[in-house]
């Protein structure tokens, strides 16, 4: 009897270790490393930017130098959905012929299964839906192809200047991380408003309409607010909507924040493209750094200017932008 629950003891302490051990080991999802244009197992990626949650085990990335939509699967599949190398333009259609340039941000609805995609070659935002056949769609949903600038209202007239984020709405329609014209837009109903612009201000906390933006890089849903990352500032930012901007406590600077990435716990999660790390801020203002040295590099536990995180399922994927390749971490929240 002690022998079996000497055995049972060390089974338990055997998982446990080898559950810790997982939990921020850094595992490479898709790329080989090396810049090119492959579907499958043994993929090719060419500067994957910014990612969203798709089906449990899979998310959709946006694969800028490829000027393709493509989806990952955790196990390693890649699967092109619409664009390619070849396919550099603007072009609604079919999804086998429609084409993009450099297409930068990705959401998912999955309740309408829709693909929102912001475009910053074409400053639109683009649609993609499947057909009942099971073939995509795509569309133009806001912005005039190849025409930057700044216009609201409706959605056919309005304009943009490289938009580099989407992300959904809770009470429907998308945001739009306007990096060009330092806004954030909001699509909904045929319309496109401003919630949140840049204006000339030396306060560190602003109404909506004194708030002092620079690149408004990524942005993410946290409850009632939005998160931006200002890779301009090296700041993080919270905004309400048509109300407020505040800027969240640090105890130490970011270089380049490149994308951000929110949990249940209220833990944020930067790609800090300048030190070619990945952190984690906590509640407090705390920085932890998860991955990448400080240093570029090719390694597996290195980083070569990360672009994007994504909080999906237990893990944190990031966008290795310049090692073209997508990773992922188990994380506890």
């Amino acid at each position: 009897m002690k022998r079996l629950v000497g055995f049972i003891t060390l089974f338990i302490l055997l998982i446990t270790a080898c559950s810790n051990e997982e939990t921020g080991k850094v595992l490479i999802i898709a790329g080989n490393g090396t810049p090119g244009f492959t579907d499958g197992e043994n993929a090719e990626l060419n500067k994957p930017i910014r990612l969203a949650a798709y089906n449990e085990n899979s998310i959709i990335f946006a694969d800028i130098n490829n000027h393709a939509i493509r989806i990952a699967t955790f196990d390693g599949k890649v699967t092109t959905i619409a664009g390619g190398p070849d396919k550099k333009g603007y072009q609604d259609g079919p999804a086998v012929d429609a084409k993009f340039n450099s297409p930068h941000g990705v959401a998912y609805d999955k309740t309408e299964d829709k693909i929102y995609v912001a475009e910053a070659g074409n400053h639109t935002i683009r649609i993609i839906t499947k057909s009942e056949n099971g073939t995509f769609e795509v569309s133009t949903l806001a912005g005039i192809p190849g025409a930057p600038g700044f216009k609201d209202g409706a959605t056919d007239s309005a304009m943009f200047i490289s938009p580099h984020a989407v992300i959904l709405c809770p009470e429907g329609g998308v945001y739009v991380a306007d990096i060009g014209n330092a806004k954030v837009r909001l699509i909904r109903n045929g319309n496109v408003s401003t919630v949140a612009e840049n204006r000339t201000s030396d306060k560190e906390n602003d109404t909506r309409n004194e708030a002092t933006f620079k690149y408004v890089m990524d942005i993410v849903i946290d409850g009632e607010s939005i998160l931006l990352a200002d890779a301009g500032l090296h700041l993080i930012r919270r905004i309400i909507p048509n109300e407020s901007v505040t800027t969240i406590h640090l105890n130490d600077t970011l270089s380049t924040p490149h994308g951000i990435a929110v949990d249940d716990k209220k833990n944020i999660y930067i790609a800090d493209m300048g030190t070619h790390r990945i952190l984690k801020i906590d509640p407090s203002g705390n920085i932890t750094p998860l991955v990448g040295t400080g240093k570029m590099g090719p390694k597996i536990n290195e980083l070569k200017k990360p672009a994007a995180v994504l909080v999906h399922g237990d893990y944190l994927w990031i966008a290795d932008l310049e090692n073209h390749q997508i990773k992922a971490i188990k994380i506890n929240y």
